[in-house]
């Protein structure tokens, strides 16, 4: 393959945020956590510039940065002892922003470090990612960009197939996604880039590469952001600490979660099971897992006020993520109305809580080359939205009838507002 130096048509990847579905805490002392891909995702378009600099574009952060090409490091991985160490090598001509856009700056300039070597950066291209992920709700709204980006620059210097994304593709996308993801959280598991990358339901068990349960199952979810600030850090240091005072009892806890999550996979793989049964077992496990999370003191009382809402409409709900707030995940039946999905989702929104309907178990990283086109971006979101809410032609509003890949592209008619003046 060529690496792509002149002319070259604008192109856009997206990719898929996540959910850990089951497995919370106990993942850390070595069990099982399921976790699967959102259709909610993150999208980048790329474009070609006349020169050779790099601009990164990301409008829900406010972050516009040009990059000279020749001014960024070139990296051969062996510089650093640790990819999160990029900073002391960032050119004191590039300024680093705060907040979320600090860690996008510096995960673009290891990345871009390490891909491009020096005779692909005559390559010059403006790179803007817009997401329907909200950030920092534990939804993998980094992995998505990660993977966005690491395929973007693969693609760029020609390490990618012409068509699709092959197994080498994913694979190779994953392994940088991975790196861009220590650049922001220092020591990550890895499942989060996993299922940005390959989608569908992983399961993943500390220090083992994740296995892709390749089940038929998509699941219909109402996520539910209660917007109670949470510290992952202090959840995990307050169960450890709850186990050194009751190790077997908490022990056993541990191990009825990972039984949880190997119950799960189970049924994702289930080819045999009528989808009532298998939705009913799911509810099961879901509130199961739910309240032994609730015995080791993670959960929060806007976590327990969307279980009790929900609850009182025979929805079952858990928190997903560390707890202590953060965001709750719904299960939603097939045989639900989206009508009634949005009187439940009103409910939790008057509780001050942030609903988001959605698909668990869709497509992982996609890429539409030689994308081309004039309608507004707006336009598309409201367009797709209004697919994803709606029931399917024909189903009297009985089955649900979004399409669980229904962000794996961005049309060719949405570039022109995507793309930056």
């Amino acid at each position: 393959m060529v690496a792509v130096h002149r002319d070259w048509s604008p192109f856009v990847v997206s990719a898929p945020g996540k959910v850990i579905l089951f497995g919370e805490h106990a993942v850390v002392y070595g069990k099982a956590a399921i976790a699967g891909s959102l259709d909610m995702r993150a999208y980048a378009l790329v474009t070609p510039r006349t020169d050779n600099k790099a601009r990164m574009v990301l409008p829900d952060i406010g972050v516009d940065v040009l990059f000279d090409s020749h001014t960024l490091p070139l990296l051969s991985g062996t510089e650093l002892s640790h990819p999160s160490e990029v900073e002391a090598l960032v050119p004191s001509s590039i300024s680093i922003p705060e907040g979320p856009g600090r860690t996008a700056v510096l995960t673009f300039v290891y990345l871009y470090g390490c891909i491009f070597a020096e005779s692909d950066r005559t390559t010059g291209f403006t790179l803007c990612v817009r997401s329907l992920l909200p950030v920092g709700a534990g939804l993998g709204s980094s992995a998505a960009f990660n993977v966005a980006l690491s395929a973007t620059l693969l693609q760029l210097t020609g390490q990618l197939q012409e068509e699709g994304v092959s197994a080498s593709d994913s694979k190779l996308i994953n392994q940088w996604a991975f790196h861009g993801e220590q650049v922001a959280h220092g020591t990550p598991s890895g499942i989060d880039n996993s299922v940005a990358t390959y989608g569908g339901f992983l399961k993943y068990i500390k220090g083992e590469p994740s296995v892709n349960l390749e089940s038929t199952h998509a699941l219909r979810v109402l996520i539910t952001n209660t917007n109670v600030p949470k510290s992952t850090k202090a959840l995990v240091a307050g169960v450890r600490a709850l186990r050194d005072r009751y190790p077997s009892v908490v022990d056993g806890i541990l191990d009825s979660i990972d039984s949880v999550s190997t119950t799960a996979a189970t049924l994702f793989q289930s080819t045999s099971e009528a989808e009532e049964t298998l939705e009913q077992q799911m509810q099961d496990i879901i509130r199961i897992n739910h309240g032994l999370l609730s015995t080791l003191g993670v959960s929060h009382a806007s976590l327990e006020r969307v279980r009790e809402v929900t609850a009182a409409r025979n929805l079952a709900s858990k928190l997903t993520g560390a707890g202590g707030g953060g965001c709750a995940l719904t299960l939603i039946p097939n045989g639900m109305a989206s009508g009634d999905v949005d009187v439940v989702a009103r409910e939790l929104e008057a509780e001050g809580f942030h609903c988001y309907q959605t698909v668990v178990g869709g497509g992982g990283v996609a890429i539409a080359r030689n994308v081309d086109g004039k309608a507004t971006v707006e336009q598309w979101l409201a367009d797709t939205m209004e697919q994803h809410n709606s029931p399917a032609d024909g189903d009297d509003g009985n089955v649900y009838g979004r399409a669980v890949a229904g962000f794996a592209t961005l049309p060719a008619a949405a570039i022109a507002v995507l793309k930056p003046e």
